[in-house]
């Protein structure tokens, strides 16, 4: 249980923070906007770490808590669409940096970075969505 709560709380915030754009023109406060402005320096961060979440999460459901709820304790389904939409968020937020690593052409580049800004606030919207219904179905074996 702890650990599905902490997961659900850390997608949700990482899907409004992947999706930052969007909520900037939403809720237009000036006191939302700094805020984000502010953690943009730590993109790389927060991406690194959403990716290491999301993978641990994948192939540790209930981050080694036992929750005596039958097969929850060894299943990998039910947390695989939040676990992916983590990780896809945190390679959403951290894309600019990932890419001055890979040795890539520059079209290519510049196409990840076109898609990245085409569906990075879907991206986010999906993360925070999925991972408040996870918060939710937590004990339902197979959400």
């Amino acid at each position: 249980m702890v650990g599905v709560v902490l997961f659900s709380l850390f997608g949700m915030v990482i899907g409004i923070l992947s999706a930052g754009g969007l909520v900037k023109r939403i809720l237009k406060s000036e006191t939302i906007n700094r805020f984000l402005d502010r953690v943009d320096k730590f993109d790389l961060i927060i991406g690194l770490v959403a990716i290491f979440v999301g993978v641990w999460n994948l192939f540790s459901p209930n981050f080694g808590f036992r929750v005596d709820i039958p097969g929850a304790d060894i299943t990998i389904l039910g947390a695989t669409i939040p676990s992916l939409l983590v990780i896809l968020s945190g390679a959403s937020i951290s894309l600019h940096y990932i890419l001055q690593i890979l040795n890539i052409q520059t079209n290519k580049k510049e196409q990840l970075i076109r898609i990245r800004s085409q569906y990075g606030d879907l991206i986010g919207i999906a993360t925070f969505v999925f991972s408040f219904l996870h918060i939710l179905t937590y004990q339902t074996v197979l959400l």
